[in-house]
């Protein structure tokens, strides 16, 4: 007797918008769970049809954007089971009487309410509880995060899971020290580098700053931003002011080799970010061999562990540049830094990460 396959649906919007860490967390999250499945039927839920390669040879529903409209089509496929990511206002559930589970990666707007809008603070401080309790099961990505959950939005721990982000296995550590990213950009061979989509929560400020006192004793390192909008007139401004503009390199969007190459030809990595629900830059850094620098608030300490050094206040960009200045020139520093960081990548797996939901799916049908 053939039992027919449980029918699961998982939205899959943040892989096409394609530039957050969300993003990449679910596209690394879908590739695995289709890879490493053999119990359901998935069907990839999204709003266009596109060429991103993790949608080849596999089902597809597109749904359109009103979240009524797109209910009514949804109830009518008889899904089992549906995964939201993210999980909002606009999120098509009405209706729908299938199991719910949901991604939540962390709480920012709630943390640093300043860097958002406030639609987006009233929707993480309002909907976001609400919506979550009405979940069947939650899917974090670390231990902060989840007790964050825990406490402000009332949801029982035995309710949600942390499914780690992890790193692709091309960051690693290559032979040499030069690479054709280097060329291209101009880099030299001495750089402080950072990347990320430029906002306010990723502290522009404290890296210009800290970097403008490293270089009084360092003069001849470079300021590599790479990633989207770190040419913007807010930032050029602040680099005029502290007189390092010259110094300083705006790669704009980089290619994933093109980032490995940067991370191992780099003197060290710097992330002082305000919040972070897990920070996944720093350990492709740590990955690649480069020191990272990092901040010690919300999840960024739980994940990095001893495995980085950690600027307490992100505001300070004193303690940063220090932080900076001890690893330039503290060789055995430096050294262990890089040994740690390592060790540290190896508690984190797609895999693991991706068979532990594949669990909750086994124990929620």
């Amino acid at each position: 007797m053939i039992v027919a396959r449980k029918k699961i649906g998982i939205f899959t919007r943040p892989i096409d918008q394609g530039t957050s860490g969300s993003g990449h967390y679910l596209k690394e999250i879908v590739a695995h769970l289709l890879k490493q499945n053999k119990d359901f039927d998935i069907t990839l839920i999204h709003y266009q049809k596109n060429d991103k390669p993790i949608y080849n040879g596999v089902k597809e529903l597109i749904i359109p954007r009103n979240p009524f409209k797109a209910s009514k089509i949804i109830k009518k496929e008889g899904f089992e089971l549906l995964h939201y990511s993210p999980l909002t206002i606009m999120a098509p559930r009405w209706g729908v009487k299938a199991i719910k589970v949901a991604t939540i990666h962390g709480a920012e707007p709630d943390l640093v309410p300043q860097y958002y809008s406030v639609i987006k603070r009233l929707h993480s401080r309002l909907i976001m509880p609400i919506y979550a309790r009405l979940m069947d099961h939650i899917f974090t990505v670390s231990e902060t995060s989840k007790e964050y959950f825990v406490k402000n939005y009332k949801i029982s721990p035995l309710k949600i899971s942390i499914t780690y982000n992890a790193v692709n296995p091309s960051f690693k550590e290559l032979p040499g020290k030069s690479f054709p990213a280097n060329e291209k950009f101009n880099t030299g061979n001495k750089f402080i580098f950072h990347i990320s989509k430029c906002s306010h929560r990723k502290n522009p400020e404290a890296i210009i700053k800290a970097f403008k006192l490293f270089s009084e004793d360092h003069s001849d390192f470079k300021l590599v931003l790479a990633g989207s909008g770190w040419n913007s007139n807010y930032v050029v401004e602040l680099l005029k002011d502290q007189k390092v503009l010259d110094k300083t390199i705006f790669p704009g969007f980089v290619t994933e080799q093109e980032v490995i190459e940067l991370l191992n030809s780099a003197t060290l990595f710097v992330f002082p970010s305000f919040a972070e629900g897990f920070g996944i830059p720093n350990i492709e850094a740590m990955s690649c061999g480069c020191p990272v620098i990092t901040s010690g608030v919300f999840a960024l300490p739980e994940i990095v562990e001893n495995a980085a050094l950690l600027v307490n206040e992100p505001k300070n960009y004193k303690e940063l540049a220090d932080k900076m200045n001890q690893i330039v020139s503290n060789n055995i520093l430096k050294d262990d830094l890089i040994k740690k960081g390592f060790n540290r990548c190896k508690a984190f797996s797609w895999v693991n990460s991706a068979n532990h939901i594949l669990d909750i799916y086994n124990q929620l049908l």
